[in-house]
């Protein structure tokens, strides 16, 4: 699999926030901004079919819209996308295009044929349109339920924003390497921080991206060089 971390940061940093792109044709998260990112570095969001969200907090869905608007206004012929996330993860997108006065949004789905998979077990295994296997696990993110991490073919691991909590430890388990919420110096019930990820490696000898980080956090793992945990820039690519 080839993997670009279109985002790394958090909210309030000058990089994108937490967004990863998988083969071109899957993407988990899709914060503000994601479009154009993914048009700056040449790709195709029309080649896109499965969409994986974290939560639904505004810095991990806030430019569905603006991406389905894209890709009907440039497809050619009827595409399908499905939309894997939390339940109520409809209803939040028909929300954001109301607030975005974006009123063809019955139109887009219908043309594009979007089916919606909304997560409602702690631990569920979908076989997707795409081929792909994909595990999803209930995390901790504080009062904001609920928030998923995901395992992507037995071999990509993505904690989405999370406190450590046993499935957290289950995804870098069962994962050849895991992008990781890292916002934190020391991490809470809502996110990861530099004590949790060098624990996490350190106990199942896995490499983590640290990803969701913020400025200090960011600095101090630069500065501290631990093994087996990498901190990379926007556009970061890997194959696997």
């Amino acid at each position: 699999m080839k993997i670009e971390l279109v985002g790394t940061g958090a909210i309030y940093t000058k990089y994108n926030s937490a967004c990863t792109l998988v083969n071109s044709d899957m993407i988990v998260d899709m914060p503000n901004g994601t479009l154009k990112q993914l048009l700056k570095k040449n790709h195709k969001p029309e080649k896109i079919k499965t969409i994986l969200i974290t939560h639904m907090h505004g810095d991990h869905i806030a430019d569905i819209p603006f991406f389905l608007k894209y890709v009907y206004n440039y497809m050619e012929d009827n595409k399908e996308i499905e939309i894997i996330g939390p339940k109520g993860i409809e209803n939040q997108i028909v929300k954001l295009f109301n607030a975005y006065k974006f009123e063809d949004r019955k139109e887009i789905e219908e043309k594009m044929n979007i089916k919606y998979i909304q997560l409602e077990q702690e631990k569920e295994e979908i076989n997707n349109t795409n081929s792909y296997k994909i595990k999803t696990l209930l995390v901790s993110h504080g009062e904001e339920k609920p928030a998923y991490g995901y395992i992507i073919n037995d071999t990509i691991g993505l904690t989405g924003d999370s406190g450590i909590c046993n499935n957290v430890e289950e995804i870098v388990k069962n994962s050849k390497i895991t992008i990781a919420d890292a916002s934190l110096l020391e991490g809470d019930r809502c996110h990861m921080g530099i004590d949790n990820i060098k624990y996490l490696t350190k106990k199942y000898e896995k490499p983590i991206i640290a990803t969701h980080l913020r400025d200090n956090t960011r600095e101090k793992l630069k500065e501290y060089s631990i093994e087996n945990i990498s901190v990379v820039e926007d556009g970061y690519m890997f194959e696997i």
